[in-house]
């Protein structure tokens, strides 16, 4: 699988968020992220729609959206409208069916879909979603903030769900810098969500290279 690095929007300086979006790019991101928290799912509030408009609109690479929200599946024309490329939601949000119609209409409005595991979540809570989606995303923090510790002990969740799915995209997601990033990879993620560890580095380019080199050991083909 392609290894891709997605610099997480929360983590840019707010007051300055077209140059970041374009500093991104030219350091190397592949996609950019952007979290959208309702402060009911997640305890944080984050940003919107046309935040999100303005961040794919200095960038041309794709925007991926993550729904830490308990209705996403209310807003997937929305996402659309503002440039999305990817959406995100949480399978814990809804029964089971609608999270699969939500799915559904997000691939119709043309973007990728993917399901997002929280922590406590088993690998196994993906299984209903595989024929749906393009990515599965594996929280390595509890979602709402940015800055927390790696938690090592999802990494048997993203080897199980890779071993379910050779194919689906796999996205890391908390605490990503080269080492934890190497992990991962290892396990079986080729998608990571990189905050701190890029905008925040002294050199984004340089850090997104070291990072993309470290999980790049283990890039299948």
């Amino acid at each position: 699988m392609k290894v891709l690095i997605s610099p997480s929007i929360l983590a840019c300086d707010m007051l300055k968020v077209g140059r970041e979006m374009k500093r991104a790019e030219e350091s190397g991101a592949d996609w950019l992220h952007a979290d959208v928290m309702d402060g009911v799912y997640v305890p944080n509030i984050s940003f919107g729609f046309d935040f999100i408009k303005a961040a794919k609109s200095a960038a041309s690479i794709p925007v991926d959206v993550h729904m830490m929200t308990v209705c996403p599946q209310k807003y997937i024309k929305e996402l659309k409208a503002c440039g999305a490329d990817s959406v995100t939601i949480h399978h814990d949000i809804a029964p089971e069916s609608d999270i699969i119609k939500a799915l559904w209409e997000i691939k119709n409005e043309g973007m990728r879909a993917a399901i997002a595991l929280r922590p406590k979540f088993p690998a196994e809570d993906i299984k209903p979603y595989l024929p749906y989606i393009d990515m599965a995303l594996v929280m390595t923090v509890e979602p709402g903030f940015g800055g927390q510790k790696f938690m090592s002990d999802m990494l048997p969740k993203i080897a199980a769900i890779r071993e379910m799915s050779p194919d689906v995209d796999i996205q890391v997601d908390g605490g990503i810098n080269q080492e934890t990033a190497s992990l991962c990879a290892e396990a079986g993620a080729n998608v990571f969500v990189v905050g701190t560890a890029s905008f925040r580095a002294p050199d984004m380019k340089e850090a997104i290279d070291k990072i993309r080199l470290s999980a790049g050991k283990y890039e299948v083909e």
